[in-house]
């Protein structure tokens, strides 16, 4: 229960004021998880931000809309960052100053594109051909997670002429999603509105949806990512892990957006999962120990298929050339005769948070003189690093070495 207290009046007395100090207990503040995003998947996120803030005991504050409007407030404040495409997601990634974890980025549900018509369909509008006819008046959307979309609707079997003709139609290009709600009101000599079928929701008494056949019909999806602040707040990976849950489905499909398929997908087994995972080799990828970047990889590739943390259980076994990778920043620099900082030692903590068993051969570190002392936070010892592998690939592990 959160209790909010409200003062009226300008002057309140410095006695009762020192005697509310001594005796109102002091309160822990709430935990704040700030995501922003683009408008699409909005209205989903937005629902599934309070069932997760209720049950989690934390304030998810979604801020959305077209991103030139909230781009520069997400710098160094957003924890969390949804897209409603790919290539969205591709723009988020390249500003720098959302500093989004690019292994993090998680598809969540897609949507198929739709036609809406005004209410009892006055010009007879049946599917995509119809918006080609002569005198219909089309609004299509240019920006935000509609680039590009009747395009593709348009050229999809590969016909100049079905492009030719809709472009004439065209009677109104709105720059976001946010734009085209209003002007659909305003513009009541706009006949149809191609789109994606989200947007009926919000304008179902207003507007009639019109599905498309498969030769018109395009796909998109909506994903979600962690910013490097982000990666640093568990709360923010479990609120990622709520969306792509089964209540999370439930909600994006309450929005119009796709179910998951119920029949059998790209991966047989997605619960339940065992790897143990040998990294020993000193090879390095973008500044960091790459086995433990494709350690970071696998979670987020199971992950991405709704993979729950609790039924995703990894052991990375570190010996020989990567064994330094576990130490903190004094013993790694006189492993490395320098004064060089750990650059693991974050990502040693990611995948610590993300429910992966760093382990270390006793051996490795009998060669080199290292201690429990001399060891990063979290890393486990294991006496033998072959003994490890071999006792969890008989308890049912698959292995992998990187």
């Amino acid at each position: 229960m959160c209790t909010r207290y409200v003062f009226v009046g300008s002057c309140v007395s410095l006695a009762v004021l020192a005697f509310a100090s001594l005796g109102a207990p002091s309160a822990t503040a709430q935990e704040v998880l700030r995501v922003y995003g683009s408008e699409g998947p909005a209205p989903a996120i937005q629902q599934a931000a309070g069932a997760f803030g209720d049950r989690n005991d934390v304030k998810v504050d979604v801020v959305t809309g077209p991103p030139d409007e909230w781009l520069d407030g997400a710098a160094g404040t957003a924890d969390v960052v949804f897209a409603s495409a790919e290539f969205m997601m591709a723009d988020f990634l390249r500003a720098t100053n959302l500093a989004i974890d690019e292994v993090s980025v998680t598809p969540l549900y897609m949507r198929p594109s739709a036609v809406l018509v005004r209410p009892k369909n006055p010009k007879h509008i049946s599917d995509f051909p119809d918006l080609l006819k002569p005198g219909v008046r089309i609004m299509v959307v240019t920006g935000s997670g509609q680039t590009g979309l009747w395009e593709d609707m348009a050229g999809k079997q590969g016909d100049i002429r079905t492009i030719r003709a809709f472009r004439k139609n065209i009677a109104l290009f709105a720059p976001n999603s946010t734009a085209a709600m209003r002007l659909w009101d305003e513009r009541q000599d706009v006949d149809a509105f191609v789109t994606w079928n989200i947007w009926h929701m919000p304008l179902r008494d207003r507007a009639q949806l019109i599905e498309v056949s498969d030769d018109y019909k395009i796909y998109r999806q909506c994903s979600i990512a962690l910013t490097e602040r982000g990666v640093n707040k568990p709360s923010a990976r479990r609120f990622i892990d709520f969306l792509t849950s089964p209540e999370g489905a439930r909600i994006f499909e309450s929005w119009y957006w796709m179910p998951v398929p119920k029949g059998s997908s790209a991966l047989t087994i997605n619960n339940d999962i065992a790897i143990v995972c040998r990294i020993d080799t000193d090879d390095w990828k973008d500044g960091l120990g790459a086995g433990l970047t494709f350690v970071r990889g696998l979670v987020g590739s199971y992950r991405s298929i709704g993979t729950p943390a609790e039924q995703l259980h990894i052991s990375a076994v570190v010996h020989g050339g990567a064994g330094y990778w576990m130490l903190k920043d004094a013993s790694y620099g006189r492993s490395k005769r320098s004064e060089a900082a750990n650059p693991n030692k974050t990502i040693i903590r990611e995948l610590g948070e993300l429910g992966v068993s760093l382990e270390l051969c006793e051996e490795t570190m009998k060669e080199h003189g290292w201690t429990a002392e001399d060891l990063l936070p979290g890393v486990r010892i294991v006496p033998n690093a072959y003994a490890r592998i071999v006792d969890l690939e008989l308890q049912g592990y698959a292995y992998i070495r990187f």
